[in-house]
């Protein structure tokens, strides 16, 4: 009973939205160079609380063009701290979302752009007769969206009338913006958008790899500081970002071990933890010399390239780190679990990875000895898969974000 209420109130709420959407369509008259962003974390089983954080696509495209721009570019934000230190780096578009210039660009802003969903920026509703441009965050291994089988998302397996009216009554992006024709098909089911409105013009994050990006370490530059004094001091820098777990289930506990922390001592090596914000794991034991804990809402791009290789499991993120072409490390220690009781994966973890894979510790700490030695196994079968991903690789996704935004119909009417 409990799941069919719950369904229920899913389609009278949507079925509202699209009526004040509607009225809101009506009145509003948008400006066309006005682009909106915002970006907040979004609330989980293990993470109750919605707050402001600075990173993924809308960052970087806000720091390119927060300042001068063919668009006048506002960021809503409600962290006072940020907001004035952004300020006072000459970024003055920036307001509180519930504040009278926040809801009067929400209703002007021709442009929605966001990295997660609509409500990364402010109240969805308000987006009626806006483009709303999903940006995103991380090229999908996991399944994401109405691909995962919980839910509502399970009436897609029964083609069912009320699958059909939730498909209509979906808040959809107006488009989305992906790295290649892998992460198009992707998304395509995920979000339930048409192919042709799925953009293939390489996420914005990905240039900071490849280019100096004035303040692309703020509000991080604690975390960016010690990881540039371990590279001065000559360590080897091994970065373990796994996902997250719907179970909640730890998979950070290795890292208590006292054979891991013997080798990376003993090798002048460091190993920098960065878990995924919806991770209810807080690594809350304590952390030696040979340990660095990033926290969870910090950017991790801007100092990766200081890394001499990537441990995960299942992160988006080892995608984007093919294009720096250093050692990944495969540590998928669940793998048989993860794809029975979390997403399931859109092709197989053999086809979509180019790395050593270690199913315990002894095999890890040994892939680890082999990036300290030199041996690099690896790197043809990390350009294939990279090519595969990556349409272009050249440091310029927000310059041709915002050419293709110039270019709308609706820009030049």
């Amino acid at each position: 009973m409990i799941k069919i209420f719950i369904q229920i109130m899913y389609f009278i709420r949507n079925f509202l939205r699209m009526f004040f959407e509607w009225i809101i369509g009506l009145i509003v008259i948008r400006d066309k160079r006005i682009v909106l962003a915002g970006q907040r974390t979004p609330v989980t089983q293990f993470n109750k609380v919605s707050k402001d954080y600075f990173m993924h696509n809308t960052k970087y495209l806000f720091l390119k063009f927060g300042k001068n721009s063919e668009f006048k570019f506002v960021y809503l934000c409600d962290d006072l701290y940020m907001s004035q230190k952004l300020k006072s780096l000459g970024y003055m578009n920036i307001y509180k979302r519930n504040s009278f210039k926040g809801i009067y660009y929400a209703l002007r802003a021709k442009y929605w752009l966001y990295n997660n969903w609509k409500e990364d920026v402010t109240y969805p509703i308000l987006s009626s007769g806006a483009i709303c441009i999903n940006v995103w965050h991380g090229i999908p291994l996991k399944k994401i969206g109405t691909d995962m089988q919980a839910g509502l998302c399970k009436l897609r397996e029964k083609g069912s009338i009320l699958y059909r009216i939730y498909k209509f009554l979906r808040a959809k992006s107006t488009f989305l913006v992906v790295n290649g024709e892998y992460e198009q098909s992707a998304y395509e089911t995920a979000f339930l958008n048409k192919k042709e409105d799925i953009k293939i013009l390489g996420s914005p994050r990905l240039d900071v790899l490849y280019n100096e990006i004035p303040y692309s370490d703020l509000f991080m530059e604690k975390d960016a500081s010690t990881i540039k004094h371990f590279k001065e001091q000559g360590k080897k820098i091994f970065f373990y970002a796994p996902t997250f777990r719907d179970t909640g289930k730890d998979i950070a506990g290795w890292l208590k071990s006292d054979k891991l922390k013997s080798f990376l001592k003993n090798n002048n090596a460091v190993l920098i933890c960065k878990l995924h914000f919806s991770d209810k794991n807080s690594l809350n034991f304590e952390l030696t010399d040979e340990f660095y804990k990033m926290g969870s809402d910090t950017d991790i791009y801007p100092v990766l390239k200081y890394s001499d290789a990537l441990i995960t499991d299942y992160s988006s993120i080892y995608f984007d780190y093919l294009l720096l072409d250093k050692p990944i490390l495969y540590y998928p220690v669940d793998l048989e679990e993860y794809q029975a009781k979390c997403r399931g994966f859109y092709a197989p973890y053999e086809d979509l990875t180019a790395g050593i894979k270690a199913y315990n510790e002894d095999e890890l700490i040994n892939a680890m000895q082999d990036v300290i030695n030199g041996i690099d196994n690896y790197k043809e079968q990390r350009k294939r898969l990279q090519d595969r991903m990556f349409k272009f690789q050249d440091g310029k996704n927000c310059e041709r974000f915002t050419e293709w935004m110039l270019n709308q119909k609706d820009i030049n009417e």
